[in-house]
């Protein structure tokens, strides 16, 4: 396995519900969803699955060794966001008579998303080549509301690094990592570190992204 560098180069803003994306999160659900096709979408809720796929990445104690996202390639969280304004309606057939869109099933939703012109999303890692960068291809879109157009993918670049940057990096903890796996650190939080990052079992206090550590 080698150091790597994974560059999401994009062609429309990034849209986030939270600081940042995981690398390891987005791999698992790109080899997922290949490994069950149409099945992917009949999985039941809460249940997690997504666990329980084996990648092509490092592992340190119980946790990959995979960054999350550096928006522009830079080491701290996002900042300089916009919000984006729209209506939410449902593409439903409407029975006969008056019907509310103001309340009720037919309800409309004033929604406000944030996001970030962000002209690439950096992650590093230590995995095996190839396969990384072909889970990487396989992912069309980062962030969230990519289905009306944001964080659309134009190319994934992978390549070589000369050290291993996805744990911790100058000083720096490059995802989510358990305080009782480090020596010392800056700040810490209750957070998930491994997938499924839906999951209670996955939370503990861990140290903050991008925040000073040192490792045990």
């Amino acid at each position: 396995m080698e150091p790597l560098r994974v560059t999401f180069r994009l062609k429309s803003p990034l849209a986030l519900g939270f600081p940042w994306i995981n690398l390891d999160a987005l791999l698992a659900h790109a080899k997922l969803r290949e490994e069950l096709g149409e099945r992917y979408y009949a999985l039941p809720t809460k249940v997690p699955a997504v666990g329980e796929v084996e990648l092509p990445l490092r592992r340190w104690r119980d946790l990959y060794v995979a960054s999350v996202s550096l928006i522009d390639g830079e080491p701290r969280l996002p900042e300089g966001f916009s919000l984006f304004h729209y209506f939410k309606r449902g593409d439903l057939p409407f029975t006969r008579g008056k019907v509310s869109r103001s309340r009720g099933f037919f309800k409309d939703y004033y929604l406000r998303l944030p996001y970030i012109p962000a002209a690439t999303v950096v992650f590093y890692c230590t995995g095996e080549k190839e396969e990384v960068e072909r889970l990487a291809r396989l992912v069309p879109a980062l962030g969230k509301d990519r289905n009306i157009g944001f964080g659309l993918v134009r190319e994934v670049v992978v390549e070589e690094v000369e050290e291993e940057r996805g744990l911790v990096w100058r000083g720096l903890a490059m995802r989510p990592i358990p305080i009782r796996y480090l020596r010392w650190f800056e700040e810490a939080v209750q957070l998930a570190y491994k997938p499924p990052y839906w999951a209670k079992e996955s939370v503990a206090l861990c140290a903050v992204p991008f925040t000073r550590v040192e490792l045990a």
